[in-house]
């Protein structure tokens, strides 16, 4: 890791031909070293990462101050982060980021078609984003939302006659006879027993709506909503999330600084920008709280 202030670099996935590694810029943290929070990037992370475990790519992160990009931003004319470049093509519109790596470096196990689960996760992060920025304490709106994103993944099952995202690798009891049906198995993910395109997108804004409704709010997901938890809870034990989480100092402060949001105090801001690292990746299921601390 470089050193305070300065741009920290990772290189991730298998040595490869130069031409395969391709440079993802993501928002820097307070300190101008760790990844900041921000939902787009992490989403890009997760799927670089997922696409290097199966091989088919090298990467290389890099945080950024997007308020001073680094000259090779200028020259292929790119303002944002998320930014992804790889050779002379370089794009920092999310969605055609997603659709270049997918092009060019096909696979992974990222495809899903499920319209249900679209049609789940269609609301909670706008009703989440109207909510932290009202005046008012009402949560109802996100609360109904939180419940239809439950609903659905309370009552999905992974059936071994109709899998949504191409897993052929589900195990069958040994002694089930051949014509028997076996018996539903949980799915894990929004599409089944791996992450999708639509966990990578799903999971990084719930846990900004964990974090920082929690504190700038007072909010409390309910925690009645079973298939919520044990969804949060599968994130929570899976290396690519894990690895790729901002801490919860993090998406505290990116909302804090965003306009219309409710403030914390200088001191109060002050002493969260100077903590260890914490990461809220407990669930009412497992009461006791689990801290991962930077080295």
């Amino acid at each position: 890791m470089g050193s305070v202030g300065q741009p920290s670099v990772v290189v991730v996935g298998p040595t490869t031909r130069a031409r395969e590694e391709v440079t993802v810029y993501v928002k820097a943290g307070v300190d101008g070293e760790r990844m900041g929070a921000c939902p787009f990037c992490q989403r890009v992370f997760m799927v670089l990462l997922i696409k290097s475990q199966h091989n088919l790519l090298r990467f290389k992160v890099i945080t950024v101050n997007p308020a001073k990009p680094p000259p090779e931003f200028k020259v292929l004319g790119l303002k944002h982060v998320p930014a992804l470049i790889h050779g002379d093509d370089g794009y920092d519109a999310l969605d055609d980021i997603i659709h270049y790596l997918d092009t060019n470096f096909p696979g992974g196990g990222l495809e899903y078609n499920s319209p249900e689960a679209d049609l789940a996760t269609k609301d909670f992060f706008s009703k989440f984003c109207f909510y932290i920025k009202a005046v008012n304490q009402d949560p109802s709106k996100l609360d109904q939302a939180l419940e239809k994103l439950n609903h659905f993944l309370e009552h999905c099952t992974l059936i071994t006659s109709g899998l949504t995202n191409g897993d052929t690798n589900h195990q069958q009891n040994g002694d089930e006879d051949e014509g028997e049906h076996v018996a539903d198995t949980p799915v894990q993910y929004m599409c089944g027993t791996h992450l999708t395109h639509l966990d990578c997108e799903v999971l990084p804004k719930l846990q900004h709506l964990r974090v920082a409704a929690k504190t700038l709010k007072d909010y409390d997901i309910p925690t009645n909503l079973r298939g919520f938890w044990r969804y949060l809870h599968a994130a929570y034990t899976h290396p690519v999330f894990v690895r790729t989480c901002p801490c919860d100092q993090e998406i505290i402060l990116h909302w804090h600084d965003r306009p219309e949001t409710p403030k914390l105090s200088h001191k109060k801001h002050s002493v969260i920008a100077k903590e260890k690292p914490k990461y809220s990746f407990d669930v009412p299921v497992h009461a006791s709280v689990v801290t991962v601390v930077d080295e």
